[in-house]
């Protein structure tokens, strides 16, 4: 056997087992959290947000979170109070520079104008709807 293929055989089999490994942490740290907490409907989980952030950005990020959550988890929903950073299986750039840049160009501004993060704000997805509602820093 050429010492190449069994190089390639090696690296890919690695490749597979780490990402099993990621893919069955993953679940797991899901199946804590639906038991940890419950999974509103769309219609709970607008309610939930109405004091704090407008029908708009909450039907956003709900829309947003659901991409992700679906992949995973169909019986998992998007919570207010739930940690973008920690709890939820969602690239840091999905959240921090995706969804910033579809929002602003949904409202009508560059996503360079938003306000900076209050630093005393918890990543949560109620914060993060009222930092999209704080619109543009002019």
């Amino acid at each position: 056997m050429p010492e190449w293929l069994f190089a390639t055989l090696f690296v890919g089999g690695f490749i597979v087992i780490v990402g099993a490994v990621a893919w069955r942490n993953t679940k797991r740290q899901l199946k804590r959290l639906v038991a940890r907490r419950p999974s509103p409907s769309k219609d709970e989980f607008l309610e939930m947000m109405k004091p704090d952030v407008s029908r708009e950005a909450s039907e956003f990020i709900w829309d947003a979170v659901r991409s992700h959550l679906d992949y995973f988890d169909h019986a998992l929903t998007p919570h207010p109070d739930d940690d973008l950073v920690d709890e939820l299986p969602i690239a840091d750039e999905e959240w921090s520079m995706d969804w910033p840049r579809e929002w602003a160009e949904r409202s009508g501004f560059h996503e360079s104008n938003f306000h900076d993060w209050p630093k005393e704000w918890p990543v949560t997805i109620r914060n993060y709807g009222r930092w999209l509602d704080m619109g543009p820093d002019v």
